[in-house]
């Protein structure tokens, strides 16, 4: 088996040339060959070779109440959308606010809090003309909730896949938040942080994408089940990490992964990619490299300099006017748990401080393509050190 092995150092390089450009109001002639990706059957719109641009669907999204664990839970699903259906569209935007617990978003004065926007829009009509579009779930980490990577999971929407992510019991920030304040709050979905059942949460997602049950009947055969991708950041990276057994999974992302969790050889496995911060405190970037060590190849890792545990989300860099994150303004608000949530929740030095979930969608994108595509995907790996120089480890065993 060979390992290459970069360091960001080496900032020679090719540059990356987009194949095509697009609006999503329109559908550019060089965007619109079918079949130009895609796996068998699939029939896809053309997208830019240039991993970090919007593919050339607008982006819908829409929440949908599941049976998981703690009862019906909200899901958050990303799709393609109708090409020009996002005309005079509105963005959607996510209020933090809402996931705290009772009572607790009434300390924060409004000036204080902002909504996060997304490149999406509510409920636009899905693209059925093409696909079927890969399934791709992704969990979140402890005391967060699933709109935490909304950038990178609206990215891949934009290029051909639809992105899944729930509000996990136990896991979900007003549950943790619930637990460690010790009965200084209520609510959430009664069951204790710890006491998660992700592996279950999994298994319902996919049962309802596979039979298009209950909200998920406006997919039809528009989304593909024989080819699903998993990632997770934290606790959720450390799940998925394990969930490679699941039915169709031919690629993995753990993201910061807890403990240093090895992805699970699979019959169905095709593609393992690992993502963490070289300055993370809490998930040290020893634990991805001792994760990649042992999973499975075909595999990747990539570290980026300077980041620390929540740089591989959004939750770094939407911030407040005044520059706070989330947890900044919780804790200096009184919010109950907040104050322990604070040692989980670290942000590092990067410049700017957008660029580590860049990093991870354009990373995560190519690798998506490349596995559940069928894309050569090997000059935007080439050139990913180039294009960011955060990217302080790039390791890759075919």
């Amino acid at each position: 088996m060979m390992t290459i092995r970069a360091r960001a150092t080496m900032f020679g390089g090719m540059a990356l040339i987009a194949a095509c450009s697009s609006s999503h109001g329109t559908e550019n002639p060089a965007t619109s060959a079918v079949a130009a990706a895609g796996c068998a059957d699939a029939k896809l719109l053309e997208v830019p070779d240039d991993t970090s641009a919007p593919g050339p669907w607008p982006v819908g999204v829409t929440t949908i109440q599941l049976a998981m664990t703690g009862g019906m839970r909200p899901v958050e699903v990303w799709y393609p959308a109708q090409i020009g259906s996002d005309a005079g569209k509105t963005q959607a935007t996510y209020n933090v606010e809402d996931y705290l617990p009772p009572g607790q978003a009434a300390k924060i004065p409004p000036s204080a809090n902002q909504l996060a926007s997304c490149n999406c829009y509510r409920d636009l009509p899905l693209d059925s003309g093409h696909g079927p579009y890969p399934a791709v779930i992704f969990l979140h980490g402890t005391g967060s909730f699933r709109s935490a990577s909304a950038s990178v999971m609206t990215q891949w929407a934009s290029r051909g896949f639809v992105a899944v992510a729930a509000d996990h019991a136990g896991l979900f920030l007003t549950d943790f938040l619930v637990t460690v304040s010790v009965g200084q709050c209520t609510g959430g979905s009664g069951v204790a942080y710890g006491s998660q059942n992700l592996s279950a949460d999994v298994d319902a997602m996919i049962a309802a994408l596979t039979n298009k049950t209950g909200g998920f009947s406006f997919f039809g055969s528009s989304v593909d089940m024989s080819r699903i991708g998993i990632g997770g950041h934290s606790q959720g990276a450390s799940n998925a990490a394990q969930y490679s057994t699941k039915p169709n999974v031919e690629i993995d992302m753990p993201l910061a992964d807890l403990g240093g969790t090895v992805v699970s050889s699979a019959p169905a496995l095709k593609s393992v990619l690992l993502v963490g911060g070289m300055a993370d405190t809490v998930v040290p970037y020893s634990s991805d490299m001792s994760a990649y060590s042992g999973s499975p190849a075909p595999k990747r890792l990539v570290g980026i300099t300077g980041a620390n545990h929540l740089d591989v989300t959004d939750l770094c860099w939407k911030t407040n006017a005044s520059g706070q994150t989330a947890i900044q303004v919780a804790g200096q608000y009184g919010v109950c748990g907040a104050s322990v949530l604070a040692n989980l929740a670290k942000c590092g030095t990067l410049s700017p401080t957008s660029v580590g979930p860049s990093i991870v969608s354009y990373a995560t994108t190519a690798a998506l393509e490349e596995t559940l595509h069928c894309a050569d995907r090997s000059a935007a790996f080439s050139g990913m050190q180039a294009k960011y120089p955060q990217i302080g480890d790039f390791q890759h065993s075919p």
